[in-house]
């Protein structure tokens, strides 16, 4: 009888263990996916307004010409 009591009673401690270990591992599941989003929106970048060129302002000037198309120009 001391036998299945001590069965009982260790099962009922693995279960209580266990319940307890998937609720701190759910907790940090959640505060992760709130972290990741935060940063997610941290990084993307915040549109203001319409980017695209004006009416009339030409081509636009590159900083760094293609390579090819650079070397073609000069000749």
């Amino acid at each position: 009888m001391q036998t299945y009591t001590a069965i009982a009673l260790l099962s009922l401690l693995g279960i209580t263990l266990s319940a307890s270990a998937t609720r701190s591992v759910e907790g940090l599941v959640e505060l992760l996916e709130i972290v990741a989003r935060y940063i997610f929106l941290a990084l993307t970048p915040q549109h203001k307004g319409d980017r695209s060129p004006e009416r009339g302002s030409g081509r636009r000037e590159f900083v760094q010409p293609h390579l090819y198309t650079h070397q073609i120009s000069a000749f």
